[in-house]
């Protein structure tokens, strides 16, 4: 029987964090404007090797230590007041990497909101561009930046999530396999954009209403297996041709990463060998349906995961007191933050989430109602 409940269990070794996100091509990070100075806490893969920094250089310090001497006064006025506009903005400057050498990128903001309308975090994407101002005003590079000013808008509700997640997780003293887990989230999130990105180039630099599910399942699958390294696990995607809004797809593949880093984690205690299979169908009434079976150990007696934990704003309120705590393992309850998080985003698309107890392993299916 599995230990801990709901499958959730403590980590204890640290997971270097050099290979997350590495397949994403978008730099990004976040900052908090609840700390001091706005610092930044998480940023990307894509970001250390546009920068040369590294991430445990970069946490805790505010953005501006990219600037430098070539960096002109006036881009950063308009960064200044980009920040205190509360809107999205775009700004092409000057910074520069670890190393001193200098470079133009585009920084694009975007704050981001919790459901009371209070600021709780920026999310920012930086893209390398030409030294060269006549590069700038290429119809190409207009059109990436309108894609990437498009994707924000598109992704604000996901951020704002995953910025909750950021905020909850450095408050407090966490595992290993805690931080992993929000890695597994935000390079779901991160696959998202390249997506979209692939699916705006395709249509001349107008993203679609629509992109296909199951590339991006099929991503999300690949990262999580290679993040987990179980070599020994037998991954199947069955995947019907489906088209979805950008919402609902975006959604359906941070469940599939909570699903598949739960299977990956804690099904197969013990064994090295094992099968997991993930199906997408849409059935003839029009619902979706996308599920995730594992032959592995099955729940423990009496679990009720994903159901039955706090929900995330519980667990953010919580976290935020001196003498409160943050529930990311399922030790006090029975599910942890990954269950709150499942719960939230299935609701959020009006999704029923089954979870059956096979006679060996068990299975989890979201059913999202035709649209």
């Amino acid at each position: 029987m599995r230990s801990g409940e709901g499958r959730d269990s403590e980590g204890e070794n640290e997971v270097p964090l050099a290979s997350v996100m590495a397949g994403s091509r978008v730099a990004m990070m976040v900052t908090d404007p609840t700390g001091p100075d706005n610092p930044i806490t998480y940023v990307n893969t894509a970001f250390e090797r546009l920068t040369l920094y590294r991430r445990d250089d970069v946490v805790g310090r505010n953005w501006r230590f990219l600037l430098g001497e070539d960096t002109d006064p006036a881009d950063i006025e308009r960064v200044r007041k980009g920040f205190a506009s509360g809107d999205d903005f775009v700004v092409t400057l000057t910074s520069h990497r670890a190393d001193g050498a200098p470079f133009r990128n585009q920084l694009f903001v975007t704050p981001v909101n919790d459901e009371t309308g209070n600021l709780t975090g920026y999310f920012g994407m930086l893209r390398w561009v030409d030294a060269d101002e006549a590069a700038l005003r290429d119809p190409r590079t207009i059109s990436s930046e309108t894609m990437l000013k498009e994707l924000q808008h598109r992704v604000k509700n996901h951020l704002a999530m995953v910025v909750s997640m950021i905020r909850l997780q450095s408050r407090r003293e966490i595992t290993a396999a805690s931080f992993d887990d929000l890695s597994h989230r935000i390079e779901a999130l991160s696959l998202f954009y390249d997506e979209l990105f692939q699916a705006g180039e395709r249509c001349e630099g107008k993203v679609p209403d629509e992109v296909e599910v199951c590339p991006y399942l099929q991503r999300v699958a690949d990262a999580v297996t290679g993040l987990e390294g179980r070599s020994g696990l037998a991954l199947e995607l069955r995947c019907e041709d489906v088209a979805l809004p950008v919402d609902t797809v975006a959604r359906l593949g941070l469940l599939l990463s909570e699903f598949l880093t739960n299977a990956y984690k804690h099904a197969f205690s013990g064994r090295d060998e094992g099968a997991i299979r993930i199906d997408l169908t849409r059935q003839a009434n029009g619902e979706i349906r996308l599920s995730v079976a594992d032959d592995g150990i099955g729940l423990p007696a009496g679990s009720t995961w994903p159901a039955g934990g706090k929900s995330i704003a519980e667990q953010h309120d919580d976290s935020a007191t001196a003498t409160g705590s943050l529930d990311t393992q399922g030790k006090e309850g029975a599910t942890g933050l990954g269950g709150s998080i499942v719960d939230g985003l299935a609701r959020s698309i009006g999704a029923d989430v089954l979870v059956t107890r096979e006679e060996s392993g068990t299975r989890f299916e979201v059913r999202v109602p035709a649209s």
